[in-house]
This record gives C-alpha cells, sequence and structure tokens, in this order.
C-alpha cells in the first residue's frame, strides 16, 4: 500500500501519561501506523503485528479509528468530514490489515429498545420530553410492568435517585413519565456512536436497517422505568427495568424479528456495556460478552446477555452487565442487572425476568 497521511484527530488515552492527545497526525504504511502528537509533534511508532481490533466508523461529522494495543483500547477521533479520497484510502488501510468498516452512520433514529434510552448527559438521542401527569392506562400499564418492591426481598433498598447506581447512566430517571418526539444526531465519536458500531458491526446489520440503533427504529409513545433494586446479598446486585408502549404492534413485531437473531443477546449487552463504560466518563471500549440462557417458565419472548466490565470512576472494580429484552403486543420491557458475582446473582435475575415476563404476557393493549 502507499503511505497514507491524515490529519486533524485526537487520541483518548493518551499513550503515555500526560502526553499530548490533541493535535494529532496519523500515519500508515506497510509496516504500521505512526501518530505525530502536540506541538512540537511527539512520534509513537506501532507495527501491525501489535494491532489488534482494528476498526474504522464514518460518522455524519467526522470518524473514529480503534485500536487494542498491549491491551489497552485506542480511540482516534475527527471531528471534521474526511475528503472522498482520504476517507477510500483509510477504509482500504483498516480493511487490508483485517479490520472492520461499519456503513457510514447518517443519523441517529428514535430507539427501538427500553435499554437503549435517552441519556441527558449526552444531550439525548432521542428527543424525549417528561410527559404532563397523566392518569390515563397506558402509564398505569407501564407502571404495572416494572419492578416493584413486591418483587424482591423486604431486606432489599430501593432508591429513585438518578446517582443511585451507574445503572441510571442507561436509563430514564425512575418513575418519570417520557414520550418521544424527535431523533437528533449522536456526537461524532461519543460513546453512543461507538456503541452503535460495535453493535451493528457485531450483529452483522446496517445502520440503515438496524432497528435498535440504527435509522430504522421507531419510538415508544411512552415510557416508564422502575427504582433501582440494590442488595449486598444475592452475589451483590443492582436492578432496575424500563418499559416502553408503541402505539402500533407492528412496530414491536418488527423489533422481535431483529431482536431474535441469534448473537442479539450477545451484541446488545456488549454494546450497552460500552455505551456503560463510555457514560461513566471511562474510554469506549469494545467488550466481548455472551449470549445468556435465562430458564424461564413463564410463555413468552425472551433475548438475554452479558458481558464483564470495569467502572474504577464509579467505584466499581469488576461486574458483570446483564440485559433482558422482553415483548408482546404494544410493550417491550429491558431489565438490567449489575453484579458483583453474577453465578451468585443469576437464579434471582432469572426470577425477577420471569415476573416481568408473567405481565408483559398477561397485560393487554385494551389495558392500556
Amino acid at each position: 500500500m502507499s503511505a497514507l497521511r491524515s490529519e486533524g484527530w485526537s487520541v483518548s488515552p493518551s499513550f503515555t501519561p500526560h502526553a499530548p492527545t490533541s493535535p494529532v497526525t496519523l500515519l500508515f504504511d506497510d509496516a504500521g501506523f505512526t501518530q505525530l502528537a502536540g506541538d512540537p509533534a511527539v512520534a509513537w511508532q506501532v507495527p501491525w503485528s501489535e494491532v489488534s481490533g482494528l476498526r474504522l466508523a464514518r460518522l455524519r461529522r467526522g470518524a473514529v479509528v480503534v485500536m487494542v494495543i498491549a491491551g489497552t483500547t485506542y480511540q482516534w477521533r475527527r471531528a471534521s468530514a474526511l475528503g472522498r479520497d482520504e476517507a477510500d484510502a483509510l477504509t482500504a488501510v483498516v480493511s487490508g490489515h483485517g479490520g472492520r468498516v461499519a456503513p457510514r452512520l447518517r443519523r441517529v433514529a428514535p430507539l427501538a429498545v427500553a435499554g437503549a434510552v435517552v441519556l441527558a448527559s449526552f444531550g439525548g438521542y432521542v428527543a424525549s420530553r417528561p410527559a404532563a401527569p397523566i392518569s390515563n392506562p397506558v402509564v398505569r400499564a407501564l407502571e404495572a410492568l416494572n419492578l416493584s418492591a413486591s418483587d424482591v426481598s423486604s431486606t432489599w433498598a430501593s432508591s429513585t435517585s438518578v446517582n443511585s447506581s451507574p445503572l441510571q447512566l442507561l436509563m430514564t430517571p425512575p418513575g418519570q413519565v417520557l414520550s418521544s418526539s424527535s431523533a437528533t444526531a449522536a456526537a461524532a465519536g461519543s460513546p453512543y456512536a461507538l456503541a452503535a458500531f460495535h453493535f451493528d458491526t457485531c450483529l452483522a446489520v446496517s445502520n440503515a436497517e438496524d432497528r435498535i440503533f440504527g435509522e430504522s427504529g421507531q419510538s415508544a409513545l411512552y415510557q416508564v422505568s422502575s427504582p433501582v433494586f440494590s442488595t449486598a446479598s444475592e452475589g451483590g446486585l443492582q436492578v432496575e427495568s424500563s418499559a416502553q408502549y408503541y402505539s402500533s404492534s407492528a412496530s414491536v413485531a418488527a423489533d422481535v424479528a431483529e431482536m431474535s437473531r441469534p448473537d442479539f443477546g450477545r451484541c446488545f449487552a456488549q454494546a450497552m456495556a460500552d455505551l456503560l463504560v463510555g457514560a461513566s466518563g471511562s474510554t469506549t471500549p469494545d467488550l466481548r460478552g455472551a449470549t445468556l440462557s435465562l430458564h424461564h417458565y413463564a410463555q413468552g419472548w425472551l433475548r438475554a446477555g452479558e458481558t464483564a466490565l470495569s467502572l474504577p470512576l464509579a467505584g466499581v472494580a469488576h461486574a458483570t452487565l446483564v440485559v433482558v429484552i422482553e415483548a408482546a403486543d404494544h410493550y417491550e420491557v429491558t431489565l438490567m442487572a449489575l453484579a458483583d458475582t453474577p453465578g451468585a446473582s443469576r437464579a434471582t435475575v432469572a426470577n425477577l425476568a420471569n415476573a416481568i415476563l408473567v405481565r408483559v404476557t398477561s397485560t393487554p393493549a385494551s389495558a392500556a
């Protein structure tokens, strides 16, 4: 390949403590890549043999390059648009060295499932607004679907504080009724954009066709989240649920069609973990998880996955994020759990998922 020089990038994290992170120029050739960072520029050279997890995402404006070097995930972000020749050359470099190139992300449509919800700290990717206080059957049905104190032991703690758990970075404020209006684009290189890129790549779906993070998604009419319930027993566990109501059952059926793919549980759990780590202030990684088979006695549709992660800025050294998606008729409910010891918590998470599934599958649309 011919040498490629690309300017206007920033890197996270820095290659060494207190090293410059911008402006960054990237140089690519047959031997490897070189980063020139700071002014005056400091050079770091890395041979291709030491690079893994190579990825490229072209965003609405700019691009993101991801590499894993010596066990650390680095992200190079460029806010300005790539010229066509430069974009083609960068795509050829990534593809030529075994990397993955995501379809260009033009916009982020309304989110299709409860787990990928409004993140107010990042400006919101669905322009959702608190709904006026209403007592209609829709809201009552959603509140009844969510986790409640009756689902857990009296020894568990509960909280409606938005700072009560890292799960609050993924869920809407407990008890607050939200309605969705219009979609807004995720910032180039944001944790959401990276999580969307990782999800679409993992599930082998284009962003244009993706209903979860992509352009084909449809927003819920109403959404309500439960309080956060936590216990030091059960393997150290925090749980929360979020229920959504869609005006059309066909929208839920279309979501379920995508979520029924064999790798969905793993891919969605990985993307949510990526988003959680990025939202907590850490570098957005590309985590690896597993599809989770939860025993369920209730008759209904359910998918689950789990991913190990750490959230040092939130005081979480090692934990596992478990994500369970359930759907029926006009409803979709997401149960999320953060477990210190996932093996000790699995039976509890399964029981909570079953309790929700019974309610989801027995709540007719006419009740809403």
